[in-house]
């Protein structure tokens, strides 16, 4: 049975398939957290957080935007979701690491700790899951979530079988670099892996050759 507020909220508009109607109970459950009057709304922590790990990605990543929400409502468990078996709950979570450290639900060296789980993303089954993984990579690495000891681990997939998932350790390197996280000397060696997506097809040649160019 769905709950009513004196705000005009139904908790299954948070899981429509329509975006408007999940924006507009976002809106109204904003409000009763800026009341201080949401003892009804605590009482559906379980419900709350089972939006962080939903089939549905627009359902799933509204939920993250709204991390103040499950703050101010003390929901735990929501480190879970680091480590979470899907790829697609637990990039999201991973997206949201500045959140989850400013709203105080995970503190930066539970992150640290958890590190590893994030590897996996970057040579994820799903092409747009690994994009993203390794988009945001060089900001965890300047966060210090990622540190000395794990440039080996990069260095690995610099040399990945697969050219999909090499190009895009690659294609971080001068980002890298920048920061200071590996020097030219760990990458030397490594270049010849760089060359052989030259023969590859054309986008991943021309990402290839752009960083080929940057790192020489």
């Amino acid at each position: 049975m769905n709950c009513f507020w004196r705000i005009n909220v139904k908790l299954s508009d948070l899981k429509s398939y329509n975006q408007d109607i999940r924006r507009k109970a976002w809106e109204e459950i904003e409000k009763i957290i800026q009341t201080n009057q949401y003892n009804e709304l605590a009482k559906n922590k379980g419900f709350l957080r089972s939006l962080l790990w939903h089939h549905l990605q627009g359902v799933r990543e509204d939920a993250w935007k709204h991390l103040d929400v499950y703050k101010a409502l003390s929901i735990g468990g929501i480190e879970r979701a680091l480590g979470a078996n899907s790829d697609k709950i637990k990039i999201s979570a991973w997206e949201n690491i500045d959140n989850l450290i400013q709203y105080d639900i995970i503190s930066k060296d539970f992150i640290i700790l958890n590190r590893k789980y994030f590897w996996r993303l970057l040579r994820s089954y799903y092409p747009t899951i690994r994009k993203k993984a390794w988009k945001i990579f060089p900001k965890l690495v300047e966060e210090g979530i990622f540190m000395d000891k794990d440039i080996e681990r990069f260095i690995e997939f610099l040399r990945y079988k697969k050219p999909s998932v090499r190009i895009l350790a690659w294609k971080c390197v001068p980002q890298l670099l920048e920061k200071g996280f590996i020097k030219k000397e760990n990458i030397y060696s490594e270049i010849k892996y760089l060359q052989e997506l030259l023969t590859r097809e054309s986008n991943i040649r021309k990402t290839a050759l752009k960083v080929l160019r940057e790192v020489k």
